[in-house]
Formats: C-alpha cells, structure tokens, sequence
C-alpha cells in the first residue's frame, strides 16, 4: 500500500521545476499553465489527505472511548446484578412443612414449563409439516 513517503512530488518542488529551453521546444507558457493546474491539485491532495488523517484520527480516539465505556457500562453491570442462585439444601425433620410447599412449587413449574415445551414443539411439528405439504402442492 502507497504511503505518503512514496509520494516524491510536492507543490514546492513543481513551482521550482525549471526545463532547458530548445530551439524546438515546448510553448513555455503553456508548460507554466499546466504546470500550474498540477501545482493546485497537490496542494488540493494535500488538504484532502490532511483531512482524512484528523477524521481517522478522531474515529480511532471515538472508538477507544467507546470501548472503555463499553468496558465499564458492562463492569458496573455485573457489579450491580443481584445475582440469585437456586442452592440446594438438605430438608430435617423439622423444617420439612415449610419447605414441603417451596418443592412442591418448583415441581409444579418444572411440570408447567415441561407442558409448554411440548405444547411449542407440537406446534412447530404441526407447521413444518404445513409448509412441507403447501410446497409440493
């Protein structure tokens, strides 16, 4: 990839340019006029590529105070979760009614979401085989 050292050419240096005169030569005014044309357009070039590097380097600064932020946002995120386990403990004798109604619970929700999951699944079954028989028609 070409980079600005590549670039061996400069305003200055075609201002400056100065060509042998021959008997038989270039019209020296329209060699200054084109030669000037040239001149515009590097110093043109020159702002564009000036530019473009002040937009990459601000794009590159945006972007590494996004991923910070992102950092943090997601850092104070799981610092501030209230993070609830289910941990498992062994029922006595004694505390056996209390818990008796939380494990009946739990084994009630196992059964509900056991119940829609085969529901979704009937139903998913059911289309597919639609979509299969509206096809070959």
């Amino acid at each position: 990839m070409a980079s600005l050292e590549d670039i061996k050419l400069t305003p200055e240096n075609i201002l400056k340019k100065q060509f042998r005169a021959k008997m038989k030569g270039y019209d020296q005014e329209e060699v200054d006029a084109y030669l000037d044309q040239i001149i515009s357009d590097y110093e043109n070039y020159d702002k564009i590529i000036a530019n473009l590097q002040n937009q990459i380097a601000s794009l590159n600064q945006q972007l590494a105070q996004a991923k910070a932020s992102q950092n943090n946002t997601f850092k104070s995120k799981v610092e501030d979760d209230d993070v609830k386990t289910y941990n498992p403990t062994k029922v006595s004798n004694s505390n056996y009614d209390e818990s008796s109604s939380e494990i009946t619970t739990n084994v009630a929700m196992i059964q509900r979401i056991s119940t829609l999951e085969r529901k979704v699944y009937n139903i998913e079954q059911r289309l597919n085989h639609q979509d299969r028989t509206y096809k070959a028609n």
